[in-house]
């Protein structure tokens, strides 16, 4: 068998994208059709809520049959006898999800923290559930970037840092990317707590429940660029 084109679902269960068949301890796991099916889907959708109504269209596939619920918990009931390895969770509102099997992971709750605050790079989380979607942590890169502590910043937002130098194409790109709860890379002129200025590389990443794929925060990347962006600069210039 080799593991490398095979999907590790658990310990010694394997899925082959290719056949879409199951292999447990080297030996194929009869699946009905619709099995087979829904256990694609939720591969395809690791660690993300599926709703019921989405899985049941997806499996039958008939807009004349009458959604059902029980027909996707009888479904999803038989393919947990069949593979009890797999971890597959209910959640409120009639939604699945396959946790993805990840080797070897160690559980590194209690120190999350301590790990962004070491992290060479500056760190923001916002809360877009708080209303102007304010700054609720930052780490100690952050603070050294830009001069000022953790206390000064929690709970503004991070436009604060352009000061008044607002005319920037790349702030339309934050906002149409924080509205579209997406990812974007923008380099934005920043300024410290002393007034110096500062090109910053800031990627922004939307986080999500897995839960309930509900926005829950932004997490905020900033990398000093100053230096690239003056050699660009003069190079310009020289042109």
């Amino acid at each position: 068998m080799n593991e490398t084109l095979l999907i590790k679902l658990s310990k010694n269960c394997y899925w082959d994208p290719k056949t879409l068949a199951v292999l447990q301890d080297n030996h194929p796991v009869a699946l009905t059709s619709n099995m087979t099916t829904l256990l694609k889907l939720f591969i395809e959708h690791y660690d993300r809520p599926i709703s019921s109504v989405d899985i049941f269209f997806h499996i039958w596939d008939d807009y004349d049959k009458e959604f059902n619920p029980k027909h996707i918990r009888n479904l999803i009931s038989n393919i947990r006898k069949r593979l009890p390895c797999l971890m597959i969770n209910n959640y409120y509102g009639g939604h699945y999800v396959l946790k993805k099997f990840r080797d070897n992971i160690p559980d590194i709750t209690d120190y999350v923290l301590e790990i962004l605050d070491q992290a060479k790079n500056g760190l923001t989380i916002s809360d877009p559930n708080q209303p102007d979607n304010p700054i609720i942590f930052v780490n100690e890169a952050f603070t050294d970037l830009f001069g000022y502590t953790a206390e000064e910043v929690i709970g503004r937002n991070c436009r604060f840092l352009q000061g008044d130098d607002r005319d920037q194409t790349g702030l339309d790109e934050v906002r149409e990317a924080v509205n579209k709860q997406q990812d974007v890379t923008v380099t934005l002129r920043n300024y410290t707590k002393s007034g110096e200025l500062i090109f910053n590389e800031l990627t922004i990443s939307p986080i999500f429940d897995k839960k309930n794929n509900k926005l829950k925060y932004f997490l905020g990347v900033q990398k000093n660029v100053t230096a690239i962006q003056k050699l660009i600069q003069q190079i310009k210039r020289m042109i």
